[in-house]
């Protein structure tokens, strides 16, 4: 009997290898009548990322954690086993030869602003200085010349006679 479930385990472990898990939910999807716009509705996706999960095109999508969120979500939605479609996902994200991946992670970088932009708000800071002096001489009153005492005599202002009380 151990036999049996050997082989009947290494053939289910084949099948599993073949089985993407847009085939798994494709055919889930077909035995249970559902249409990809009806799936769509359910899940409150658009009806391409229905079509796209199925063709195991997942790169079309977001980023990867969007794809397997997607395809947890819509195995859930059908009841299917969630970690043999899982595994499906995982053996499909895989490389070809077994190797895994390294993700280059770039450095963080603060958002910097440009030098043409520091610049340029500098020379316009300029300009606005240079034109605010500019207009600031020119409207200014102009003050008499100390020398010139015409200027500052005032003229004699007639003074009306004193009246006699008598």
């Amino acid at each position: 009997m151990s036999k049996v479930n050997r082989l009947s385990d290494n053939a289910q472990r084949q099948l599993d290898a073949f089985m993407t898990p847009g085939s798994l939910l494709k055919t889930a999807r077909l035995r249970s009548g559902l249409s990809e716009g009806e799936v769509a509705e359910r899940l409150k996706i658009l009806p391409e990322y229905v079509a796209v999960l199925e063709r195991d095109e997942h790169t079309a999508l977001r980023s990867p954690a969007f794809a397997r969120g997607y395809v947890k979500s819509y195995g859930r939605l059908l009841g299917l086993d969630l970690a043999q479609l899982e595994r499906a996902f995982d053996g499909l994200a895989e490389p070809q030869d077994g190797s895994r991946m390294r993700m280059r992670a770039r450095p963080l970088q603060l958002q910097r602003t440009g030098r043409g932009v520091v610049v340029g708000l500098g020379a316009l800071f300029a300009l606005v200085f240079m034109l605010w002096w500019l207009r600031g001489d020119l409207a200014a009153p102009a003050w008499p010349d100390p020398a010139d005492r015409s200027v500052l005599e005032l003229p004699p202002a007639a003074v009306p006679a004193p009246v006699n009380a008598s």
